[in-house]
C-alpha cells in the first residue's frame, strides 16, 4: 500500500499552511507584506515557514507579480549568479541564515521587495509571521493526509517526541507506516 507520509505528497505547498490564530490567512498576510518592502516569517525548526513562503509565493504568481524564490541550506549558501535584481521583483528566501553575513546584506540593500524565512528574528526587519508548533495544528496536518487517523495517543507521542518539528514528526509518522506494511 503506498505510504500516505511520503516526501511527494507532502513537499512544502503541497498540504497549506494551517494558521494557528482564528481568522489569520494568507490575504491577510499578503496585505501586510505589501505595506513591508523588507519582512520576516519567524519560527522554530519544521514549524511551517517554508509552507508558509510557498503559499504566500504562489499567491503572488497567481497576481502575475514578479517573483523569485531562493532557497539555501547547508549545502547551497550563495546567490546564485543568474540573479538580477529588477524593478517590481519580490524575492522569497527561504533559509535566510544559511547565507553568508555579505550575502545578507546584499539582499537586504539591493532587493526592492523580500520576504525571508528565519528561526530567530533580525531585529529590524518586521515579522510577518511568527510560526507556532502545536499538536492541533500537527493534527489538522495528519489529517489533510490520511483521512483514517492514528490513535491520538500515537500522534501525540511522535509529536511529542520530535520536539514540536512537524517534519520530523511526518518522517516518523512515514518510517511506522513503513513498518507496518512489512508486517
Amino acid at each position: 500500500m503506498i505510504n500516505p507520509f511520503s516526501t511527494k505528497f507532502w513537499v512544502s505547498g503541497v498540504i497549506p499552511f494551517q494558521f494557528s490564530e482564528p481568522g489569520e490567512s494568507i490575504d491577510a498576510l499578503l496585505e501586510k507584506a505589501q505595506q513591508n518592502p523588507t519582512c520576516q516569517i519567524v519560527g522554530p525548526h519544521g514549524s511551517g515557514k517554508t509552507t508558509l513562503l510557498f503559499s504566500l509565493l504562489k499567491r503572488y504568481e497567481e497576481r502575475g507579480e514578479k517573483v523569485r524564490c531562493l532557497l539555501f541550506n547547508s549545502q547551497h549558501r550563495q546567490i546564485p549568479e543568474d540573479v538580477t535584481f529588477r524593478e517590481n521583483m519580490t524575492f522569497f528566501v527561504d533559509g535566510f541564515e544559511q547565507l553568508r553575513f555579505r550575502d545578507q546584506y546584499r539582499l537586504l540593500c539591493v532587493s526592492e521587495r523580500l520576504i525571508l524565512t528565519r528561526h530567530r528574528p533580525i531585529w529590524f526587519v518586521p515579522i510577518l509571521y511568527r510560526t507556532q508548533p502545536r499538536f492541533s495544528i500537527f493534527l489538522r496536518i495528519v489529517h489533510q493526509m490520511i483521512p483514517n487517523l492514528p490513535e491520538e495517543s500515537v500522534l501525540q507521542a511522535v509529536y511529542e517526541r520530535s520536539g514540536g518539528n512537524f517534519r520530523n514528526a511526518l518522517f516518523e509518522l512515514y518510517d511506522q507506516w513503513e513498518e507496518r506494511d512489512k508486517q
